[in-house]
Formats: structure tokens, C-alpha cells, sequence
């Protein structure tokens, strides 16, 4: 529509500006050809630039239009997988409430139910902390306390405080000095012992989000989690490879994309990946992902400089 009434616009225009031309060289008695012809190529000239100009412009907003329904479908992806979140642990946490309401319960059962009521809470108080962490990094507004020491005893102590984890997935963090080769062994002591700065409250998150998508996209019957460290040069790796359904290697680096969920499957918020990538690159770090060797899940490897 827009194309037709400019085209039409400036052809009108053009057919007066040609007639008044033609008008003004016929008073002055001037040779006709040696004005009109060139006129004539520079208004196809002209015309054709107006046109590609316009087309250019007509595609430049259909690009933009389908950016932007991808984007709110983005959204509206993430609104509803966060609502889920939330709600799961909250209808959770109702009905415990219920059956204490409603039943006189031994004191183990009480300890029972009050440990999953705990593991609810936490649930929430991460998935609200993810938000407002993500929001004060990207607009660089966080406030962070720096850590120096051994990744490896900070990813045990981690583990300890995940315990509850335990009933839903193997979470098993290998020993880099359990090796019989004794060359083996040393550097796994060197990687064991290597210091890295990073900070204690983000990186929690990092291992938690890796350690939910395991469980979350797993259809094996045990969900497993190995942890393993290695050094490379000046960088420490740590690698968390898992028995889910795996990644394929087109959604690899889409992955780490916000909102962007894999194969729409409406599981998680489509946050996740994207957090991990945030906070390692907030420490001078990456991460990536890789299919296992078998097909049969995923390794995602966090690369951490190393303190010299």
C-alpha cells in the first residue's frame, strides 16, 4: 500500500515537473534532445534508488515485526515456565500444610514433611534470587564479595548444603587425585589444590541451575550428575556431565539464549543457561556444552581463569 502511493506520488510529480520542463525549453526555443534525454535517465536513476530504497525499507520492518513476535512469544514462554516455578512449590508447601491441619502426625513424620516444606522454601527463595541477581548484573548494579581459595573445596561444601538433592538425583564430585598413574595423580593434586577468585553467592546458582536441568530434562531411571575438575594452562575446568536426554549439536549455542527453551518443550523459565552464561562471564569465565561421547547426555564445562 505504502509502495503503490509513493510510486504513485512521485510519477505524478514527475509527469508535472516533465511538462513545465518541456514548456520552458519550447519558450527558449532550445534544442529538446540535448536536455530531456538526459533528464530522462536521471529520474529512472532517481526512481529506481527511491524504489530499492523503499523495499529496503518494507523488509527491514517485516524483519523487525517477526523479531518482535518472537520475542513476546520468548516471553510469554518465560512468564509461563517461571509461573510454574513458583506455583509447584507453593501448591506444595499447601498441601503440607493440609496434612498437619488436618492429621495428628508422629514426630517423624513432622521432622518428614518439615524437611520437604524446607526444600519448597529454598526452591522459591532461589527461582526470586535468580531474577534479581540476573537484573543487577545486567544493569551492572551488583555488589559483589570476591573469594580466593580452591574451587573444589568450595563444590563440597556446596554439595553438603544440596543434600536433599539427594532423594531426586547421584550428585558425585570426583576426586582429581583418584588416579593410579602417578603423573596423573600429581596434576590432579595441582587441580585439586588451584586457587580461583570468584564469588560464593553467584556461583551457587551456576551449580544449581546445571544440576536442575539434569533432573528436570532425564528420562533415564536415576539421574546422575559427575563433577570433574581439570586444569588446562592457565584455566580451571569443571566439567558436569549428566545422563539426560542430551542437547543436539544445532541447539548447542542456542542454549545460552534468554527465554530460549529447547524444542519448546515448557519445561524451566528459559532462563537458566542464560544465568550461567551471565555469571561466568561476570567472573572473566565461560562455559559450554558438548554431547557425551554415547549420545546419551550432555557435559557442560565451566572454564575458570586460574590464579596466578
Amino acid at each position: 500500500m505504502a509502495l503503490g502511493v509513493s510510486l504513485f506520488l512521485y510519477i505524478h510529480s514527475y509527469l508535472k515537473v516533465n511538462n513545465a520542463f518541456r514548456e520552458f525549453v519550447e519558450k527558449r526555443n532550445l534544442n529538446p534532445d540535448a536536455f530531456l534525454e538526459t533528464q530522462t535517465w536521471v529520474m529512472i536513476l532517481i526512481l529506481s534508488l527511491l524504489v530499492t530504497l523503499i523495499i529496503a525499507g518494507v523488509v527491514l520492518i517485516f524483519v523487525y515485526y517477526q523479531k518482535m513476535i518472537q520475542l513476546y512469544r520468548m516471553q510469554q514462554n518465560f512468564i509461563n515456565g517461571f509461573t510454574h516455578e513458583l506455583k509447584t512449590p507453593i501448591a506444595s508447601l499447601r498441601l503440607f500444610l493440609d496434612t498437619f491441619d488436618k492429621h495428628d502426625l508422629s514426630r517423624d513424620q513432622q521432622k518428614k514433611y518439615l524437611s520437604y516444606m524446607i526444600r519448597d522454601t529454598e526452591r522459591l527463595s532461589d527461582n526470586v534470587t535468580q531474577i534479581l541477581n540476573l537484573a543487577r548484573i545486567e544493569d551492572k548494579k551488583y555488589e559483589a564479595t570476591w573469594q580466593e581459595s580452591s574451587l573444589y573445596d568450595f563444590l563440597l561444601s556446596w554439595r553438603e548444603k544440596i543434600s536433599y538433592l539427594g532423594a531426586d538425583a547421584d550428585i558425585i564430585i570426583i576426586d582429581p587425585e583418584a588416579h593410579q598413574d602417578e603423573s596423573l595423580k600429581i596434576e590432579g593434586e595441582r587441580c585439586k589444590n588451584s586457587m580461583i577468585r570468584f564469588e560464593p553467592n553467584l556461583l551457587p546458582l551456576v551449580f544449581m541451575n546445571l544440576v536442575n536441568n539434569a533432573i528436570i530434562y532425564n528420562n533415564s531411571a536415576r539421574p546422575q550428575v559427575e563433577i570433574r575438575l581439570k586444569c588446562h594452562r592457565n584455566l580451571l575446568k569443571v566439567e558436569f556431565k549428566d545422563n539426560g536426554v542430551g542437547i543436539p549439536p544445532s541447539e548447542q549455542k542456542k542454549v545460552f539464549k534468554k527465554f530460549y527453551q529447547v524444542k519448546k518443550s515448557g519445561k524451566g523459565s528459559g532462563i537458566g543457561l542464560y544465568l550461567v552464561q551471565t555469571v561466568m562471564k561476570f567472573h572473566k569465565g565461560q562455559v559450554s556444552v558438548a554431547e557425551n561421547e554415547n549420545k546419551k547426555g550432555s557435559t557442560f564445562t565451566l572454564s575458570f581463569p586460574l590464579i596466578n
